[in-house]
């Protein structure tokens, strides 16, 4: 079963990116709160067919250590990484469509902007587990991703090399797997990290879920949120649907 919490579905309404930064979805923009994107590039493509839905990735605000502006933390091939929000959505618009998930008022005062900032300082550029994720999620446990993942890659994949690679070090798993996209295929663990961070902050997630086995979708499923918006692109009917559920 691709879909191992299936939460609740939002419906968007629509936006523009300059209502969302300018406060108009709601509140303004605050720690804590979600994107979601639906993209079009080859990885993309695969994690939505691997979780039968139209969601791609998933990032998290934050305010990063230094009195940085609100940011985006997000798992990319560079790792762990900030990105001041505005330049962020510049990059993002121009091949995905963008969604704001906004934290409900509960949530929302249980985010202790500091743990975030913290959680972002343990796990920054390559200090983050990728080799122990993709161990623990890809091989340890039933992800639903690794059956398609082999299919995706085909020939290229070494399923059987690919469990010794991490147990014996761990950066080896990265080394092959990501060269073979430029290293996109960190993505695959976006969900984990915003999962991982959320929890971080002392928010009550239902369950709570694994965060090992939390795919992009089921972060927008999560119960949390006030609403939701997108922010750009063809309007999209039920973006957080899962096909088949």
């Amino acid at each position: 079963m691709i879909v191992l919490f299936p939460g609740m579905e939002l419906t968007a309404k629509l936006a523009t990116i300059g209502d969302f930064l300018g406060g108009g979805c709601g509140r303004r923009p605050a720690v804590g709160d979600v994107l979601a994107f639906s993209g079009t590039s080859r990885v993309d493509r695969f994690i939505q067919d691997a979780t039968r839905s139209s969601i791609s990735h998933v990032a998290i605000l934050i305010e990063p250590p230094g009195g940085a502006p609100l940011s985006l933390l997000e798992a990319t091939r560079a790792g762990v990484t900030v990105t001041p929000l505005a330049d962020a959505l510049a990059a993002y618009q121009t091949d995905h469509t963008c969604f704001y998930l906004p934290l409900d008022e509960a949530p929302g005062q249980a985010v202790v902007p500091a743990l975030l900032a913290a959680y972002y300082a343990d796990n920054a550029r390559d200090g983050y587990n990728y080799a122990g994720v993709a161990a623990a999620g890809l091989f340890e446990v039933e992800n639903p991703m690794l059956a398609r993942l082999r299919e995706h890659l085909g020939r290229r994949f070494d399923a059987e090399g690919l469990p010794g690679w991490v147990s014996e070090a761990g950066h080896r798993f990265w080394e092959g797997l990501s060269a073979l996209e430029e290293g996109r295929y960190h993505r695959l663990f976006c969900s984990q990290l915003v999962t991982a961070a959320l929890l971080a902050t002392k928010i009550l997630l239902p369950g709570p879920p694994d965060a090992r086995l939390v795919v992009p979708v089921e972060v927008c499923r999560f119960g949390i949120y006030a609403g939701a918006y997108q922010l750009n692109g063809p309007v999209m009917a039920r973006p957080f649907a899962v096909r088949g559920a």
